[in-house]
């Protein structure tokens, strides 16, 4: 098919998205992730020593014809939720930030990575009970921490970014026993291992991006695994906090690379990616003040790599930048993104900027900047984001004035859950509604709240 003679008919009918059909009768759900801690306020830790909240709206509440009520989220405090020494917590250890949840292919669970406590959760969607918790494994330098855990395709895995730990985790599911059980044979060591290629997986070069020798075609000085992200082809794609990026299959045992590329190639700290057909689009954003204070990249990846041991040569062409804006002065931070439109848009959010930056999925035409500061936020800080169901609307976690992660980058005045109306057949939108999720500090009073992941599950 020639994709740039393609009516919009025709490309909307042609592309995948990996979009949950939605059961009418039944209609959905936003899980939204606050990273706050929720007890041990003391003198000494005036800001708490652990737990976090999970939030939820249903659709019936969202979808109302005389528009979105929500005030009446359900709330889970985690803190409680998992108290050391009970049933649902023998780990020894509390949860501390809650940093994302997904939920599984059907729906029934959801994932919650906990990033400070390296814990991740396994939620029974429906009873809102507890099915597991794990705590990962001690990594490099001893720190765990569960950025993100991401389902496979066939719902038969979760795979975990092990941060701080640089370890490359997984949990499997039993459909049979119904049972989850954290395969510690599975664990790649990012630090460690070596590629199949002959490379180290880490390379010991500066981490200050603004060195010249920091980028390289091998290059990879900071293997911290940031988001993994599901391809349609049941692939894991790594992004990393130092730039470069792998292809991991994560169905071996251990899991195995089958694609490695340098922070040449693939830019530092990516979070956010959506797949259009065999496309994966992602990016790079802001680190810290010291390594790459601001940073907006784009790529796409096409998904069609080697299935079983097979691996393709370092640095295959397979990968395609789109758009890099480096320019500190600029202050950007690419972050969450989804596919509107069917697929024919791609929604690029920027946390720093305030902006969504739209393109055209076929041809990466760039189309327009919706700005979302205005009467309803001088600074919502749009962190990562959900498409609904139906496509007519994105929800997005805005991040508080007190960031629990992400320094520099996170910091907005209305933290809580956003709501913007996608329009013009996904090629433009705007913010309708902010609901504030405020969490106040019991010693003095300090806003806390500070949301960060955000889900949409089918019911």
């Amino acid at each position: 098919m020639n994709w740039k003679s393609c009516t919009l008919a025709a490309v909307s009918a042609s592309i995948l998205v990996a979009l949950p059909a939605l059961a009418q009768s039944n209609g959905y759900e936003v899980w939204l992730t606050d990273q706050n801690n929720t007890a041990g306020f003391t003198a000494q830790a005036p800001r708490g020593t652990h737990g976090g909240r999970i939030l939820i709206w249903n659709s019936e509440d969202l979808e109302n014809p005389t528009g979105p009520v929500l005030d009446k989220p359900e709330v889970i405090d985690l803190a409680s939720f998992y108290a050391v020494g009970t049933a649902n917590n023998s780990t020894g250890a509390n949860v501390s930030r809650p940093h994302m949840a997904y939920p599984s292919p059907d729906g029934r669970y959801m994932a919650v990575a906990f990033v400070a406590s390296g814990h991740v959760a396994i939620i029974d969607a429906e009873t809102r009970r507890s099915k597991a918790l794990f705590r990962m494994s001690a990594g490099a330098g001893g720190a765990r921490q569960a950025h993100a855990a991401t389902w496979t395709t066939d719902g038969r895995a979760v795979i975990v970014a092990n941060q701080n730990g640089k370890l490359l985790e997984r949990i499997n599911y039993d459909a049979v026993r119904d049972e989850f059980t954290h395969d510690t044979a599975a664990t790649i060591d990012l630090a460690k291992c070596r590629t199949p290629n002959g490379f180290p997986c880490e390379t010991a070069t500066p981490v200050n991006a603004s060195d010249p020798a920091y980028f390289g075609p091998h290059n990879r000085p900071d293997n911290a695994p940031i988001c993994p992200i599901t391809t349609f082809q049941n692939r894991s794609v790594i992004t990393l906090r130092g730039g470069g990026m792998f292809v991991v299959d994560p169905t071996t045992t251990p899991m195995s690379i089958v694609a490695e590329y340098g922070n040449q190639l693939y830019g530092r700290d990516g979070c956010g990616g959506v797949q259009v057909g065999n496309k994966v689009y992602m990016n790079g954003g802001a680190g810290t003040t010291t390594t790459n204070h601001s940073e907006f990249m784009l790529y796409t990846l096409e998904d069609n790599f080697p299935n079983g041991p097979s691996f393709l040569p370092a640095n295959d062409a397979r990968i395609r930048p789109i758009f890099r804006d480096g320019n500190a002065a600029d202050h950007r931070d690419a972050h969450g993104m989804t596919a509107t439109g069917n697929g024919y848009y791609i929604w690029a959010f920027d946390r720093l900027a305030n902006l969504v930056e739209v393109y055209r999925s076929f041809d990466f035409k760039y189309i327009r900047a919706i700005h979302l500061a205005g009467p309803l936020s001088d600074d919502p800080t749009p962190d990562i984001v959900a498409l609904s169901p139906h496509g007519n609307r994105v929800y997005m976690a805005l991040r508080g004035p007190q960031p629990q992660t992400g320094a520099h980058a996170s910091a907005g005045t209305t933290p809580g859950l956003g709501i913007m109306s996608v329009t013009h057949g996904g090629a433009f939108g705007e913010m309708t509604h902010v609901y504030q999720t405020r969490f106040r500090n019991p010693v003095n009073g300090s806003e806390e709240s500070d949301p960060h992941g955000i889900s949409v599950r089918v019911r």
